[in-house]
């Protein structure tokens, strides 16, 4: 069901670029202890997993970072500090090839790979009834997915259904209809961020494949590949052809979660922006389109994963952590 979100910036803040663009600006919030573990896919590949209090007997967190974030991404590294903060169990799962170390497949992340987090999930599960030791731990397993990351969320709970072995997620900034993103971001200052991202993702298909395996595997030289002008461009091209779609189009649409929120059956939190400005205000869904149990809470203002409350000088308040816990709490 749609709400109206009680997020209101103030005036000068409210700008859909600035909402966007402060975080990344602001200082590096410090992070608590993280321990690395790997998770070993039944593909051959693998995915990394950083855990935060892993012993602890507490509520679990799992954080699924948008397209190239990562522990330097600002969302991440600030919720990570509230979990911290409350003595619960945190995960940050980076996507194929984000943990700073490259995949071994040629298959790469994307906006569609809930298989990967199925395996996660699995994996995250396993791992805390194995620390049990004799005394009854804390089984609630909350899932927060950020851009890229909430669509994988929402995806992954549309086909689990009832067998989605989490206790409730958020999604947040999510590209719910992906073919009207990937022309969305190519249209006026936005295509700042396109040309930011698209950049990151061509320097990443450079360097994990030599020119003639680049030529063999996607026909394209390293120079064609750099020239690359767009989202729909680079999925065509290149990510339909790594991870088995026919074209870009094919691949939205198998992967797009505005096809899957119908048949969620666990609670989850959706926030979203108006101005967001990686997408266009027509893609956010209708009740219609919504299972009961998800909560869509829209504002006017709020840019992509940005929803910064207010500033003052050297430090900023958020709204996303203070929303995304309270929701998490209704379950505790």
């Amino acid at each position: 069901m749609r709400k109206e979100s009680d997020f209101n910036p103030p005036w000068w803040l409210s700008n859909r670029h600035l909402q966007t663009f402060w975080a990344p600006l602001s200082p590096k919030i410090p992070l608590p202890k993280l321990h690395r573990q790997r998770v070993e896919l039944e593909d051959g590949d693998f995915i990394d997993i950083d855990w935060l209090n892993p012993n602890r007997n507490a509520p679990t967190v799992v954080l699924l970072h948008g397209l190239e974030g990562g522990i330097d991404s600002p969302y991440l590294r600030r919720m990570l500090f509230k979990i911290h903060q409350r003595r619960w169990r945190g995960v940050l799962v980076y996507w194929r090839g984000c943990s700073g170390e490259m995949n071994r497949l040629d298959k790469t992340y994307h906006s569609g790979r809930s298989e990967d987090l199925q395996q996660v999930l699995q994996h995250i599960e396993a791992e805390i009834k194995a620390k049990k030791n004799g005394e009854l731990r804390n089984k609630k397993i909350f899932v927060t997915g950020y851009s890229l990351g909430a669509n994988v969320l929402l995806k992954w709970l549309g086909e689990q259904g009832d067998k989605a072995n989490i206790t409730a997620g958020c999604a947040v900034s999510t590209p719910f209809d992906l073919s009207i993103c990937a022309d969305s971001i190519d249209q006026g200052f936005s295509k700042i961020y396109k040309h930011y991202l698209l950049t990151a993702l061509k320097r990443k298909v450079a360097a994990k494949f030599e020119p003639a395996e680049l030529l063999k595997k996607l026909n394209l030289t390293l120079k064609d590949l750099m020239l690359i002008g767009s989202f729909r461009e680079f999925d065509d091209r290149v990510s339909s052809r790594l991870n088995e779609f026919e074209d870009a189009e094919d691949y939205y649409r198998q992967s797009s979660s505005i096809n899957y929120l119908k048949t969620i059956t666990k609670p989850a939190l959706i926030l979203h922006a108006q101005d967001d400005p990686f997408m266009a205000p027509e893609i956010i869904p209708s009740d219609e389109q919504m299972a009961d149990c998800l909560e869509l809470r829209v504002s006017s203002h709020g840019g992509h994963v940005g929803f910064v409350n207010e500033v003052s000088i050297g430090s900023a308040s958020f709204f996303l952590e203070k929303t995304i816990l309270e929701y998490f709490d209704r379950f505790l």
